[in-house]
């Protein structure tokens, strides 16, 4: 189905808020009937739009317990750190321990975002500030002695739309190699090695993105790149068997995004 232009638009209102037509193009926001404003695209426009969702939406449907005891962490220490105030209650001391706890993983994802941003910015050929220089020029020296040099053909940010009922953009491509790199920007110091940051959850969607692109015998990476200090990167390079399971994991986490959402949106 066609989309008018003028009547959606690719503005980011969050990765779970992505969407994407049958021809692979994002389709994240839509203009509002009422006051002609754009707000992000719903489960009821997908549906009239016959848009597919995203391969974060998808991966979102397992759970992530590294992610759960991170948050358990970070609300004990703020209830540990914070100081009670006179009279308070203990309701009112838990909601504002909720409340730091949230203050404390919105800082560190701003951070994370915001590198993420200017290190996707270098292969769209955006220039990039002295600062931030040190964080991402690893990641360059990295992938031009692992590829062989900045002549190769590096895509950034291409999306495309699977037939299953999927879409997705990845954060860089290589057709040529082939290979499907995603950039993760975290908070974490020397003591960590790839393994440590790796989530079952990663390859998972590093396998939907080959998957969707059509590639055959691909690399797929993760490259971590720490918030904390510059120049610290690791890799985390998938083999076969591992790509393969976290296929198929998808596949059943796809089939499981449909029956709750009660939209099949696979498409010939």
């Amino acid at each position: 189905m066609s989309i008018v232009a003028q009547d959606t638009g690719t503005g980011r209102p969050s990765e779970w808020g992505h969407w994407y037509d049958q021809s692979g193009g994002p389709c994240y926001e839509i203009r509002a009937k009422g006051n002609g404003l754009m707000r992000a695209v719903t489960l009821r426009d997908a549906r009239t739009l016959n848009l597919v969702p995203s391969v974060s939406a998808i991966v979102g449907m397992e759970h992530k317990p590294a992610l759960v005891n991170w948050q358990i962490e970070q609300a004990l220490l703020s209830a540990l750190t914070l100081p009670r105030l006179p009279k308070e209650s203990e309701e009112e001391f838990m909601t504002r321990a909720r409340q730091d706890s949230q203050e404390q993983a919105r800082n560190a994802a701003a951070k994370g975002t915001r590198l993420h941003a200017v290190l996707q910015g270098y292969f769209e050929d955006k220039p990039v500030g002295a600062d931030d220089y040190p964080y991402i020029a690893p990641v360059i020296n990295w992938l031009n002695q692992r590829y062989g040099g900045p002549a190769l053909a590096w895509e950034a940010e291409r999306s495309f739309a699977h037939p299953l009922g999927f879409g997705g953009k990845c954060d860089l491509l290589n057709r040529s190699i082939p290979a499907v790199i995603d950039f993760k920007c975290k908070d974490f110091g020397e003591e960590k090695q790839a393994k440590d940051l790796a989530w079952p959850e990663h390859v998972t969607q590093l396998a939907a993105y080959a998957e969707g692109f059509r590639l055959k015998k691909y690399d797929c990476l993760n490259i971590f790149v720490s918030t904390r200090i510059p120049g610290l990167i690791r890799v985390r390079e998938w083999d076969n068997a591992e790509l393969a399971a976290g296929w198929e994991a998808f596949r059943c986490l796809l089939r499981l995004w449909q029956l709750r959402k009660g939209y099949n949106s696979a498409f010939s």
